[in-house]
């Protein structure tokens, strides 16, 4: 017998707390020309879960019936991005606010072979109603919409009820919405360990079950949900769910080598990404070489032990980029961030050392990657028990040489261009 669907459960402005005091101004200008037009426009995904719990969105995603074409000639200050689904990104400065039309669940394609018969979803771009659109989302948390005309929020996932249950639970059978798209696993991490709610048992056994499918992502979706997990200082819970899941071993498996060997290694890697979650830098969203310095760090210190011990000549900067090759696993970090976790990591012996003339100081503060590698000493320090040493004159150094000294960059000399063999004489001109 088939399930039925719960009715749609809306709320009247009366009986929510939703105030257009707290919608960005650029998304209710958005919002209210759609309605203006004839076109239904609503407030989606996470800023409607967020207003409900009395927290502050990060962005303002719209959810409509027009079209993308449509959405593009309303704004002028608007582009279409996307493959797998047309999206509307509407520029105000610096600001984006997302605007989707609203999706429906696509049609099965007829399977050929074994690889096209996988439920991994490569085109999505049916168009359909709100609630198509609503019961296609991840999770019920986020299946909550708030439409701009009568201001009501309108529910019907049951995303209200587990917002007062504290769950994160998905949207229809688990197995099928994780092998749509297994990024949801990672997401899924995110959501709990952020709001500090519990996953719903049947979607934590799909996830067990599931997690070796998390490699059929593109790397760097992957490198992107991963720094995802240490915003807002959930680095450290994210990543204990990240291992009783299964996701370290597919995604970072060296890291979960090196925890499995021992409890006593483990411990300096729990205490960095919780000195990480408590430092000034978890905000909005820690920058690429806090987030794998911070995680790379415990392996590169017991690598450089083990050859220190054993007598050889250590350089910092290789065994840096040996850890971060071994620790890539299902990740792909972009070249130029490689390079600036390497640096970060190798410039932690400097901190210790006050010794060298003032041009040599001077250029290591000038460093890009300067007020990074003083964090992970930071957190890295206070993760070993230790005193800081003698961070405070790198800081004042830091200070006094000022913004302008340390963003500036060398001009190229100028090579003066040398002619190669003789010069070409031209023929005489005729009339």
């Amino acid at each position: 017998m088939r399930k039925r669907r719960p009715k749609a459960v809306i709320l009247s402005r009366d009986r929510h707390g939703i105030s257009r005091r707290d919608i960005d101004h650029d998304a209710l200008k958005v919002l209210y020309r759609l309605d203006r037009r004839g076109h239904t426009a609503c407030l989606v995904g996470g800023a409607v879960r967020d207003l409900l719990m009395g927290r502050t969105p990060k962005d303002f995603d719209i959810g409509t019936s027009a079209h993308p074409n449509q959405v593009r000639r309303l704004f002028r200050n608007s582009m279409l991005v996307g493959r797998r689904f047309r999206l509307a990104h509407i520029r105000f400065g610096p600001k984006i606010i997302e605007c989707s039309t609203f999706r429906r669940k696509p049609e099965p394609v007829d399977a050929t072979n074994e690889e096209e018969d996988s439920l991994y979803q490569h085109h999505d771009n049916s168009f359909g109603t709100m609630e198509e659109d609503a019961q296609r989302r991840d999770f019920t948390v986020n299946g909550i919409m708030y439409n701009i005309r009568g201001f009501e929020v309108i529910d019907y996932v049951g995303g209200l009820d587990d917002i007062r249950r504290k769950v994160i639970r998905t949207i229809g059978d688990p197995d099928i919405r994780m092998s749509e798209d297994p990024v949801r696993m990672l997401r899924a991490i995110r959501f709990a360990s952020r709001l500090g709610f519990r996953i719903d048992r049947r979607t934590w056994k799909s996830i067990l079950k599931l997690h070796g499918e998390i490699l059929k992502a593109s790397p760097s979706r992957l490198t992107e949900e991963v720094q995802q997990l240490f915003a807002y200082g959930s680095g450290h819970d994210a990543m204990r769910l990240l291992r009783k899941s299964g996701l370290m071993k597919d995604l970072l498996p060296w890291v979960d080598d090196h925890l499995s060997t021992s409890a006593d290694k483990g411990k300096l890697f729990w205490r960095c990404l919780k000195a990480l979650d408590a430092s000034e830098a978890a905000g909005d969203a820690p920058s690429a070489a806090l987030t794998y310095g911070a995680v790379s760090y415990p392996m590169f210190a017991e690598r450089m032990a083990e050859l220190r011990a054993s007598g050889y000549r250590v350089s910092p900067l290789s065994i840096a980029r040996e850890v971060l090759h071994d620790d890539a696993g299902g990740l792909r970090l972009p070249k130029w961030a490689f390079y600036r976790v390497s640096h970060v990591l190798e410039a932690q012996r400097r901190f210790e050392n006050w010794k060298g003339g003032r041009f040599s100081k001077r250029r290591f503060v000038a460093r890009r990657e300067f007020r990074d590698a003083a964090i992970i000493y930071d957190i890295q320090t206070e993760a070993r028990g230790i005193k800081p040493g003698r961070r405070q004159p790198w800081m004042e150094l830091y200070r006094e040489c000022g913004p302008g000294e340390r963003t500036e960059k060398r001009a190229a000399p100028v090579r003066s261009r040398r002619r190669r063999g003789r010069r070409r004489r031209r023929g005489r001109r005729r009339p």
